[in-house]
């Protein structure tokens, strides 16, 4: 297993490669290998571990009311799976997990993790900020579900992207990336790219938007 990983990983963070091989050696710990199209946790499932990436990709998604699965964030190393919700009452993953590759992830059972936890505050505090990290996350994600049409959606991405204020920003997802961000058809976004456009709205240039009318937008994302 690649220590190096750990040293880059939130839940291990501001420790030493020797340091966390240390802590490991005192703990049971396992790798197991995810092929592509794997599914590594079910939504609802108990969490019994704590389950960080070493390799691949993995990504979240859950169903909406009208069936239609939606991605809501992919998971690359060294994150963990589903961090913020395994000390919980009802400990379940709230979303299912999948292999976008072949992945590897290093699995420590929850009652070994709260004991390093106890021997190590630097790890007590990193998951402390990992649970508030990811309830603001959750926060921001639920507003964005909460619109109801794709221009909505779309303007509201547009608008949480570095660069907003100045009118000009640079797009991080392929189309297809961002209709599976927000749950639709890719033709279905196209046109209401397109429509924006023609409504002044933005002007795009493949992944370069100008924001020709924030105003505009940030209406959209007040409905």
């Amino acid at each position: 297993m690649q220590l190096s990983v750990l040293v880059r990983s939130p839940l291990f963070r501001g420790l030493t490669e020797s340091e966390i091989e240390k802590l490991l050696s005192g703990i049971t710990y396992r790798v197991k290998h995810y092929p592509a199209g794997t599914m590594a946790a079910l939504s609802g499932e108990e969490i019994s571990s704590v389950m960080i990436i070493l390799s691949g990709s993995m990504r979240g998604e859950m169903m909406d009311i009208s069936g239609r699965t939606v991605k809501i964030e992919d998971i690359n190393p060294p994150q963990a799976l589903a961090a913020a919700f395994i000390y919980g009452t009802e400990s379940r993953y709230p979303v299912s997990v999948t292999a976008n590759n072949d992945s590897e992830i290093l699995v420590i059972d929850r009652a070994d993790y709260l004991s390093l936890m106890q021997k190590e505050k630097k790890i007590l505090a990193n998951y402390l900020n990992v649970v508030c990290t990811k309830a603001l996350f959750l926060s921001d994600r639920l507003r964005f579900l909460s619109f109801h049409t794709i221009k909505g959606k779309y303007a509201h991405y547009l608008t949480s992207l570095p660069g907003y204020s100045t009118g000009r920003v640079t797009v991080d997802k392929t189309q297809k990336e961002l209709s599976d961000y927000f749950g639709v058809t890719r033709p279905s976004l196209a046109r209401v790219v397109r429509g924006m456009e023609k409504d002044g709205l933005i002007s795009v240039d493949r992944r370069n938007v100008v924001l020709k009318d924030i105003k505009g937008l940030a209406a959209l994302t007040a409905l």
